[in-house]
């Protein structure tokens, strides 16, 4: 005989919610890539949720549309209603910063390598759509491609021949 799954939505959630003298720890499932809690809003459609805004729809009803629900603790797993609050993204972004929590937006700032181990020095990077990316890795992507289709590089090369020869006899 299995475990009995509550159906009502608020049993559900309530199961899952370890409430302590500080905030209410979500025990649910937890996102693996950002820490949050994620509660099924939806049975049937599995329809997904943060936690966090379970525990704002549960009690305050709607979050209007672009606003967030942040928390005045700073934990990710509290579902506590008096510790969250609306916001738009900017104020999400200036509650990290007054809080000391950018490193986790400018990681990638900080990094003096690429992933492949080749130093971002300014002869060897250059930026591509607000992106750092490192030439070396660039050039050896760009040979393997170049050796992949020889077809395609004799036909560029061909193009650009022509284009260069009516250009000069023009």
């Amino acid at each position: 005989m299995g475990l009995a799954v509550p159906r009502n939505r608020d049993d559900r959630f309530w199961a899952k919610v370890e409430k302590t003298d500080g905030c209410w720890l979500w025990t649910g499932a937890i996102s693996g890539g950002t820490g949050y809690g994620g509660f099924a809003w939806e049975l049937k459609p599995h329809l997904q949720t943060g936690a966090h805004r379970a525990s704002w729809l549960l009690h305050n009803g709607e979050i209007p549309e672009g606003l967030w629900v942040l928390h005045h603790c700073d934990n990710r797993r509290c579902v506590r209603p008096d510790h969250l609050f609306l916001g738009t993204a900017k104020d999400n972004h200036t509650d990290m910063l007054v809080k000391g929590r950018e490193r986790v937006v400018n990681w990638n700032a900080r990094k003096t390598h690429c992933k492949h181990g080749h130093e971002f020095t300014p002869e060897n990077t250059y930026v591509n759509n607000g992106q750092r990316r490192c030439q070396t890795c660039h050039r050896r992507h760009a040979d393997e491609a170049r050796a992949r289709h020889p077809e395609r590089v004799r036909e560029i090369n061909r193009r650009a021949n022509a284009r260069y020869r009516s250009k000069v006899t023009e």
